[in-house]
């Protein structure tokens, strides 16, 4: 095929290959995102209020950018082996941008590397160039302003990601996330051709809400996907320190001092958990919810952050999920006063479709992740008269959470398409011009109910056990060879 021929920029030489736009949340398509090839769109939600986002959003507001931040980093392309600078250099800003802090340090330790790290002391820059590290520093020196413009609510750096102050910082400095990203990709030499779109493009805190069927309101995506035990007192004696003292000295921060403060690469640490005790209610009204700082403080309860844990800043995925009293109905956009409202989708999420192959719902989170960036005016409109899009594929969960508990395959589906519909002025379209194939895995504990599928014209694309091999008993699981054989098959079926 001449190249001239291709209308989108995003199609391969090779007719064969397909472009992706993939909606997917920060953590449940990381582990697959090689299957869709070396320039992919990921559109992605920016209503995370858990982890270190939500101190983030506690102190400046603004969009959350965890899930953008997991992103980018997994798009950094890792060398194999650091035979020359530029390897080095590429491997050093990975380990700098995935940087996270120690979450059950005392906050003095941790403002005490963070200052190191800004002022260009810390062994984290070793193996940067100075062109860049003066680059990366501008936005992190802009980061710690922020902080000082704020100082009475206290920014705690306890559990702190790197790559969030940078990307902070210059969504400050830029007043654009867009551009914010733009600049991440360039430093840490992300594929000009891959895109990390946010669902919504705006610098105003996003929040969104879920209706239950017993007629309870959960008011934030922690709320409803994975509520945390309220802030409480940690009961410490000078003989029980949160970590051991750090002497006094005078040099930077070296690596037998991060070891120290249970602090490794992010290239060779060993998964940590962080326990969480204690279970707040988990339903909350529309009057309690968060008080975000564009309006009045965050009380702490006349003490100081070192003070206190739980909530959630240390939340870690799948930690003693507590199931929903009911089903959730719907998802959606609220306001500061609780009132429901109706973004419309970013610009660049309309462009993808309207240049790609083929759409990907990604397993993950289906309310709190997925739901977000489809719930927005006009969307369905967008995706069904796409005259570029060849397939709509739902890579289906392949165990239920807190969020979907005895949810079937069908169940998924129509929360994805009354999600769709529920925002859009057309909301006639058919099923399968929403979604056309839905991938599923045997042996995963999501039933899957062929009639109501097949019989509203979705196709189901079986993934056997002779081709994904887990072992009996065990949980399937998407990886970026199954995602590849199933996209082949998305391939061969509108071939035809």
């Amino acid at each position: 095929m001449v190249q001239d021929a291709v209308p989108s920029p995003y199609v391969a030489a090779q007719s064969k290959e397909l472009s992706y736009v993939v909606v997917s949340g920060g953590t449940g398509a990381n582990s697959i995102i090689s299957a869709f090839g070396p320039s992919p769109a990921f559109v992605l939600p920016v209503s995370d209020d858990g982890g270190s986002s939500s101190e983030i959003l506690r102190c400046f507001g603004g969009p959350s950018i965890g899930d953008i931040r997991s992103r980018l980093i997994r798009l950094i392309p890792i060398p194999p082996d650091t035979k020359i600078r530029a390897e080095k250099e590429l491997i050093a800003i990975y380990n700098l941008m995935a940087f996270r802090f120690p979450a059950e340090a005392s906050e003095k330790s941790v403002r005490e590397l963070w200052m190191e790290i800004v002022e260009g002391r810390s062994d984290l820059w070793k193996d940067i160039g100075e062109d860049k590290k003066e680059c990366i520093r501008a936005f992190l020196v802009h980061f710690q302003t922020l902080c000082l413009r704020r100082a009475h609510k206290r920014f705690s750096f306890r559990n702190f990601s790197l790559g969030n102050g940078f990307l902070t910082g210059a969504r400050d400095l830029f007043a654009s996330l867009p551009s914010a990203i733009f600049l991440f990709k360039s430093i840490a030499s992300v594929n000009a051709g891959a895109q990390v779109i946010p669902a919504i493009n705006t610098n105003q805190t996003v929040t969104i809400a879920a209706q239950l069927a017993n007629a309870a309101t959960l008011v934030g995506q922690c709320t409803i996907s994975h509520p945390t035990p309220p802030i409480t007192p940690i009961a410490t004696t000078p003989s029980t320190p949160l970590v051991s003292p750090i002497p006094a000295r005078q040099g930077p921060f070296t690596q037998s001092d991060l070891s120290a403060m249970s602090i490794s690469s992010p290239l060779t640490a060993t998964s940590q958990s962080n326990s969480t005790t204690g279970a707040r209610s988990p339903t909350m009204s529309m009057r309690s919810v968060r008080k975000d700082s564009r309006t009045f403080d965050t009380a702490l309860a006349n003490a100081i952050v070192e003070e206190f844990a739980g909530g959630n800043i240390s939340y870690r995925k799948g930690e003693g999920e507590i199931p929903l009293e009911a089903k959730i109905e719907k998802v959606f956009y609220i306001n500061l006063y609780g009132q429901e409202i109706f973004p419309e989708p970013n610009p660049e999420y309309l462009d993808a479709l309207t240049q790609r192959d083929v759409l990907v719902y990604s397993c993950g989170s289906l309310w709190t992740s997925i739901v977000p960036c489809l719930n927005l005016r006009g969307l369905a409109t967008a995706i069904a008269a796409s005259k570029s899009l060849k397939a709509k594929v739902v890579l289906l969960n392949t165990i239920n959470d807190r969020e979907t508990l005895s949810y079937t395959a069908w169940d998924y589906l129509q929360a994805l398409l009354s999600s769709l519909r529920r925002y859009d002025e057309r909301a006639h379209w058919q099923s399968n011009k929403l979604i056309s194939h839905v991938v599923y895995l045997e042996g995963s504990k999501v039933e899957l109910d062929e009639r109501p599928i097949e019989s509203n014209g979705i196709k189901i694309i079986r993934i056997p056990q002779s081709v994904h091999h887990s072992p009996s008993g065990e949980t399937p699981m998407f990886t970026n060879h199954l995602v590849e054989w199933a996209m082949d098959k998305v391939r061969s079926d509108i071939s035809h």
